[in-house]
Protein backbone atom coordinates (compact mmCIF):
# COMPACT_ATOMS: atom_id res chain seq x y z
CA UNK A 1 0.00 0.00 0.00
CA UNK A 2 1.11 3.33 -0.78
CA UNK A 3 1.02 6.96 1.17
CA UNK A 4 -1.10 9.79 0.23
CA UNK A 5 1.87 11.25 -1.66
CA UNK A 6 2.38 11.56 -5.22
CA UNK A 7 3.85 8.79 -7.43
CA UNK A 8 4.56 7.73 -11.08
CA UNK A 9 1.52 7.60 -12.91
CA UNK A 10 0.61 5.45 -16.15
CA UNK A 11 -2.51 6.84 -16.49
CA UNK A 12 -3.76 9.14 -18.87
CA UNK A 13 -5.81 12.40 -17.50
CA UNK A 14 -6.95 13.28 -21.07
CA UNK A 15 -8.74 9.81 -21.72
CA UNK A 16 -11.74 10.48 -23.02
CA UNK A 17 -14.82 10.06 -20.07
CA UNK A 18 -17.75 7.65 -21.03
CA UNK A 19 -21.24 9.62 -21.00
CA UNK A 20 -22.40 10.72 -17.35
CA UNK A 21 -25.52 8.58 -16.16
CA UNK A 22 -28.69 11.36 -16.69
CA UNK A 23 -31.76 8.89 -15.33
CA UNK A 24 -32.00 7.34 -12.43
CA UNK A 25 -32.13 3.72 -15.11
CA UNK A 26 -28.41 5.40 -16.20
CA UNK A 27 -27.63 5.37 -12.65
CA UNK A 28 -28.98 2.11 -11.36
CA UNK A 29 -26.75 -0.02 -14.09
CA UNK A 30 -23.68 2.04 -12.98
CA UNK A 31 -24.34 1.42 -9.33
CA UNK A 32 -24.62 -2.30 -10.50
CA UNK A 33 -21.20 -2.35 -11.85
CA UNK A 34 -19.74 -0.94 -9.04
CA UNK A 35 -21.80 -3.33 -6.62
CA UNK A 36 -19.73 -6.07 -8.86
CA UNK A 37 -16.27 -4.20 -8.63
CA UNK A 38 -16.94 -4.09 -4.69
CA UNK A 39 -18.00 -8.43 -4.82
CA UNK A 40 -15.27 -9.07 -6.97
CA UNK A 41 -16.74 -10.19 -10.41
CA UNK A 42 -17.30 -7.07 -12.91
CA UNK A 43 -16.50 -8.60 -16.17
CA UNK A 44 -15.57 -5.06 -17.83
CA UNK A 45 -12.22 -2.52 -17.44
CA UNK A 46 -12.09 -2.61 -13.80
CA UNK A 47 -9.63 -0.59 -12.98
CA UNK A 48 -10.48 1.75 -15.78
CA UNK A 49 -14.05 2.30 -14.29
CA UNK A 50 -12.56 2.87 -10.63
CA UNK A 51 -10.35 5.76 -12.26
CA UNK A 52 -13.39 6.98 -14.29
CA UNK A 53 -15.03 7.56 -10.46
CA UNK A 54 -12.61 9.08 -8.88
CA UNK A 55 -11.98 11.55 -12.20
CA UNK A 56 -15.67 12.27 -11.71
CA UNK A 57 -15.79 13.08 -8.10
CA UNK A 58 -12.45 15.43 -7.96
CA UNK A 59 -14.48 16.91 -11.27
CA UNK A 60 -17.60 17.34 -9.43
CA UNK A 61 -15.90 18.61 -6.60
CA UNK A 62 -14.70 21.12 -8.24
CA UNK A 63 -17.57 22.31 -9.87
CA UNK A 64 -20.13 21.75 -7.02
CA UNK A 65 -22.08 19.14 -9.13
CA UNK A 66 -24.79 17.36 -8.03
CA UNK A 67 -23.39 14.36 -8.31
CA UNK A 68 -20.92 14.85 -6.11
CA UNK A 69 -22.74 12.42 -3.38
CA UNK A 70 -23.37 9.49 -6.20
CA UNK A 71 -19.47 9.67 -7.16
CA UNK A 72 -18.23 9.63 -3.49
CA UNK A 73 -20.55 7.16 -2.64
CA UNK A 74 -19.74 5.53 -5.85
CA UNK A 75 -15.66 5.94 -5.16
CA UNK A 76 -16.32 4.10 -1.36
CA UNK A 77 -17.78 0.95 -3.52
CA UNK A 78 -15.48 0.41 -5.84
CA UNK A 79 -11.53 2.05 -4.52
CA UNK A 80 -10.54 -0.87 -2.66
CA UNK A 81 -10.32 -2.97 -5.83
CA UNK A 82 -6.94 -0.67 -6.68
CA UNK A 83 -5.94 -1.16 -2.85
CA UNK A 84 -6.96 -4.69 -1.89
CA UNK A 85 -7.78 -6.81 -5.48
CA UNK A 86 -5.77 -5.20 -7.92
CA UNK A 87 -2.98 -3.38 -6.32
CA UNK A 88 -1.66 -0.74 -7.99
CA UNK A 89 0.31 2.23 -7.11
CA UNK A 90 -0.74 5.06 -9.53
CA UNK A 91 -4.59 3.80 -9.64
CA UNK A 92 -4.40 4.16 -5.72
CA UNK A 93 -3.01 7.59 -5.89
CA UNK A 94 -5.76 8.78 -7.85
CA UNK A 95 -8.00 7.21 -6.01
CA UNK A 96 -6.38 8.86 -2.45
CA UNK A 97 -6.49 12.00 -4.52
CA UNK A 98 -10.14 11.66 -5.01
CA UNK A 99 -10.99 11.29 -1.26
CA UNK A 100 -8.54 13.82 -0.07
CA UNK A 101 -10.41 16.44 -2.43
CA UNK A 102 -13.73 15.79 -0.63
CA UNK A 103 -12.42 15.79 2.52
CA UNK A 104 -10.73 19.30 2.17
CA UNK A 105 -13.43 20.86 -0.09
CA UNK A 106 -16.35 19.76 2.33
CA UNK A 107 -15.22 18.93 5.30
CA UNK A 108 -15.88 21.95 6.91
CA UNK A 109 -19.04 23.03 5.59
CA UNK A 110 -21.88 24.03 7.86
CA UNK A 111 -25.01 22.25 8.54
CA UNK A 112 -28.17 21.57 10.84
CA UNK A 113 -27.85 17.69 11.42
CA UNK A 114 -26.91 16.30 14.87
CA UNK A 115 -25.31 13.55 13.42
CA UNK A 116 -24.59 11.69 10.11
CA UNK A 117 -24.21 8.20 8.77
CA UNK A 118 -20.55 8.67 8.92
CA UNK A 119 -20.24 9.03 12.68
CA UNK A 120 -21.87 5.79 13.12
CA UNK A 121 -21.10 3.43 9.96
CA UNK A 122 -18.25 1.60 9.55
CA UNK A 123 -17.76 0.33 5.81
CA UNK A 124 -16.32 -2.64 6.55
CA UNK A 125 -19.57 -3.75 8.28
CA UNK A 126 -22.12 -1.69 6.07
CA UNK A 127 -20.38 -1.79 2.35
CA UNK A 128 -23.30 -4.49 1.68
CA UNK A 129 -25.74 -1.31 2.31
CA UNK A 130 -24.29 1.35 0.29
CA UNK A 131 -25.94 0.58 -3.35
CA UNK A 132 -29.00 0.73 -1.56
CA UNK A 133 -28.45 4.54 -0.39
CA UNK A 134 -27.05 5.21 -3.71
CA UNK A 135 -30.45 4.07 -5.32
CA UNK A 136 -32.42 6.36 -2.76
CA UNK A 137 -30.00 9.34 -4.22
CA UNK A 138 -30.67 8.46 -7.53
CA UNK A 139 -34.87 8.59 -7.14
CA UNK A 140 -36.13 12.05 -6.09
CA UNK A 141 -39.50 9.97 -5.01
CA UNK A 142 -37.30 8.11 -2.17
CA UNK A 143 -36.46 11.06 -0.34
CA UNK A 144 -36.94 11.23 3.30
CA UNK A 145 -39.35 8.47 3.12
CA UNK A 146 -38.62 5.98 6.15
CA UNK A 147 -38.04 2.61 4.86
CA UNK A 148 -39.34 0.84 8.12
CA UNK A 149 -42.47 -1.20 8.34
CA UNK A 150 -45.49 0.07 11.08
CA UNK A 151 -46.11 -1.93 14.01
CA UNK A 152 -48.93 -3.97 13.67
CA UNK A 153 -52.09 -3.53 15.89
CA UNK A 154 -50.94 -3.37 19.72
CA UNK A 155 -46.81 -3.56 18.92
CA UNK A 156 -44.41 -0.88 19.19
CA UNK A 157 -42.69 0.22 16.18
CA UNK A 158 -39.52 -0.98 15.82
CA UNK A 159 -37.59 1.10 17.18
CA UNK A 160 -33.98 -0.42 16.03
CA UNK A 161 -35.45 0.23 12.13
CA UNK A 162 -35.98 3.70 13.16
CA UNK A 163 -32.99 4.78 14.24
CA UNK A 164 -30.99 2.74 11.52
CA UNK A 165 -29.25 4.69 9.07
CA UNK A 166 -30.22 2.49 6.22
CA UNK A 167 -34.11 2.30 7.17
CA UNK A 168 -36.16 4.74 9.48
CA UNK A 169 -33.63 7.66 9.35
CA UNK A 170 -32.12 7.16 5.87
CA UNK A 171 -33.34 10.55 3.80
CA UNK A 172 -30.96 12.18 0.88
CA UNK A 173 -30.59 15.36 2.82
CA UNK A 174 -28.19 13.71 5.63
CA UNK A 175 -27.04 11.14 3.62
CA UNK A 176 -25.91 13.38 0.82
CA UNK A 177 -24.76 16.30 3.36
CA UNK A 178 -20.86 17.62 2.46
CA UNK A 179 -19.72 16.95 6.16
CA UNK A 180 -21.04 13.11 5.88
CA UNK A 181 -19.68 13.18 2.64
CA UNK A 182 -16.42 14.37 4.26
CA UNK A 183 -16.37 12.24 6.97
CA UNK A 184 -16.74 8.99 4.38
CA UNK A 185 -13.88 10.32 2.36
CA UNK A 186 -11.98 10.85 5.60
CA UNK A 187 -12.78 6.90 6.68
CA UNK A 188 -11.84 5.47 3.51
CA UNK A 189 -8.58 3.21 3.98
CA UNK A 190 -5.39 4.74 2.92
Amino acid sequence: MITRETTEDPYDEDEPWTAEPTTPEEWQSLIGEWDEIRQGYHLGDTRARVLECARRLRASVAAGGSGTALWTFGLLLTGPYVLYARPDAAAEARVLEAMTTVERALGQASCAHEAHPCDDVTLDDESDNLPAVLEMLTRADQDATPQADPAPAGRRPDEEAAESWFEGRMTREVWACPRNLAGFARSFPG
